[in-house]
């Protein structure tokens, strides 16, 4: 006497466990495109919209006295840019960053003043748009007493 299922049955049970496997990651599997699809839309929207945005840093000016860094950061090309910051970098590689909180409008100045330690190396302004940035060296950087 044989004992076990039949092959017809053998044969349905796993065409019916393929199919509930092929639902479940077909249902997963369209979710993550389009979940993915969208991201890499909104950054490459952001990458084309981001290639029209210029900033300057300008009249930097350090107080040895006050210890106070001032300047002007402009907007100097066509889309709005916002999320305004400062680094600034020092001799031994730790870096500070400031938050202006500030949005800028094409074409549009505002200045800063902000108290620094005298070992800085460097300047940095950065906006919401990561390839959207200037960076000044100390060197270049006016000092008064």
């Amino acid at each position: 006497m044989k004992k076990g299922i039949s092959p017809f049955i053998a044969v349905v049970l796993l065409v019916a466990f393929t199919l509930s496997v092929a639902a479940i990651f077909g249902g997963w599997i369209t979710s993550f495109s389009k979940s993915t699809s969208q991201t890499v839309e909104e950054r490459s929207s952001e990458r084309i919209e981001c290639a029209y945005g210029g900033i300057a840093l300008n009249n930097l000016i350090y107080n040895s006295t006050s210890g106070n860094l001032t300047g002007t950061i402009e907007n100097t090309d066509v889309i709005v840019l916002g999320n305004i910051d400062l680094e600034i970098f020092y001799d031994n590689s730790t870096k500070q960053e400031i938050d202006l909180n500030i949005e800028l409008s094409p074409g549009e100045k505002d200045t800063f003043n902000q108290a620094i330690d005298s070992n800085y190396d460097k300047v940095r302004v950065f906006t919401n748009c990561s390839n959207v940035n200037d960076e000044v060296s100390s060197g270049d950087i006016s000092t008064v007493s």
